[in-house]
C-alpha cells in the first residue's frame, strides 16, 4: 500500500474510534487517545515512508513536475494536519485536557482540507479520470465536513451539535476508510 490508502484508512479508523468518545460512549478517553494517537502518527510517518500511489504524474495525460508537486503538496499538507489533528485529540484525551481547543484547531484542519478539496476538484479529473478524482475529491470532502462539524460541537459546546458530531464522525469517517480500501485494493486507480 502506498500514502493515499495508508492515509485513508488511518484517519478513517481514527475518526471512527473519536465519534464513541465524543457520543459519550466510552467513559475514559484515555484508550480513544492512544489509539487516535497512534494513528496520527503512523500517518505522518506515512507521508515520510511512502510514495503517492494515486498521483504518479502519468496519468492518461502527462503532466509537468510542477503540477505533480503540487499534487502531492497538497495531499501531503491534508495528510499532515490531519495527523496533527489525531495528536491533539490524543493528547485531549489521555490528559483530559478542554475539548474547546480541539474544537477550534477544527477550524484550521476545515480551511486546509476545503482548500486542498477545491484542488481536488478543480484539477484531479482531466489528468488521471474520474474514479481516482472522485475518490480523492469525496474523501477530502467528507473530511471537510467532519472538520466543520466538529468546529461548531467542540468549540462552541452546543449539546444538540455534539451528537450530530458523534454521527458524522461515525458515518463520514468510516465512509473515508472505505475509500482508503478501496484505494488499497485497486479499485479506485
Amino acid at each position: 500500500m502506498k500514502m493515499e490508502a495508508v492515509f485513508l484508512i488511518l484517519i478513517g479508523a481514527a475518526l471512527f474510534s473519536q465519534s464513541w468518545h465524543v457520543m459519550g460512549l466510552y467513559s475514559d478517553g484515555r484508550t480513544v487517545g492512544i489509539f487516535v494517537g497512534g494513528l496520527g502518527v503512523l500517518s505522518l510517518a506515512a507521508v515520510i515512508v511512502l510514495d503517492p500511489m494515486l498521483l504518479t504524474g502519468s496519468g492518461d495525460k502527462a503532466i509537468s513536475a510542477a503540477n505533480h508537486t503540487a499534487e502531492v503538496t497538497a495531499t501531503k499538507a491534508l495528510i499532515a494536519v490531519w495527523g496533527l489533528y489525531c495528536i491533539g485529540v490524543a493528547a485531549q484525551s489521555l490528559w483530559d485536557l478542554e475539548e474547546q481547543a480541539v474544537g477550534f484547531f477544527s477550524l484550521i484542519v476545515t480551511v486546509v482540507t476545503a482548500v486542498v478539496f477545491l484542488y481536488y476538484a478543480g484539477v484531479l479529473e482531466p489528468r488521471y479520470g474520474e474514479t481516482i478524482w472522485l475518490g480523492l475529491s469525496a474523501a477530502s470532502l467528507l473530511l471537510t465536513i467532519i472538520s466543520a462539524v466538529v468546529f461548531f460541537a467542540l468549540g462552541f459546546t452546543f449539546n444538540v451539535m455534539r451528537a450530530v458530531a458523534g454521527w458524522t464522525l461515525l458515518l463520514c469517517g468510516g465512509t473515508v476508510g472505505v475509500i482508503g480500501l478501496a484505494v488499497a485494493v485497486r479499485a479506485i486507480a
